[in-house]
């Protein structure tokens, strides 16, 4: 069993404000996040895995805490720069197995992926 862990410093997006938005602004951040997660899987040297468990855990400054599962918009854009890079195979119930949401936490804005699976090779 391989456990990584990637944080990115930046606000994860909401389910909320994704629909008081446009598609200019999810289209921006989606893009944004995607190649963020991809790019810190390579420096990062992650191998390829399967049957991964994906555990996320935002993180919020201030402000009424929002709710548990609200930031899916910022972890699925992340789950797919992942596999842009290669940590997934594809990211098909085949290989992401389950997603876990944990409660958000105080902290400065960020969003943290634990990902907890089996090695392709190994």
């Amino acid at each position: 069993m391989t456990k990584v862990e990637l944080r990115y410093e930046s606000k994860p997006w909401t389910f909320n404000s994704e629909r008081a938005g446009n598609r200019w602004d999810r289209a921006r951040k989606t893009k944004e996040w995607r190649q963020a997660f991809c790019l810190m899987a390579r420096s990062k040297q992650i191998p390829t895995l399967t049957s991964c468990i994906v555990t996320a855990t935002p993180y919020q400054k201030s402000g009424r805490l929002q709710d548990v599962a609200a930031c899916v918009p910022a972890v699925k854009a992340a789950i797919d720069g992942l596999t842009d890079a290669g940590v997934f195979l594809d990211d098909s119930p085949e290989h992401v197995v389950a997603v876990v949401f944990r409660q958000p936490e105080r902290g400065e804005p960020a969003l943290r992926l634990e990902l907890e699976g089996e090695l392709l090779h190994g």
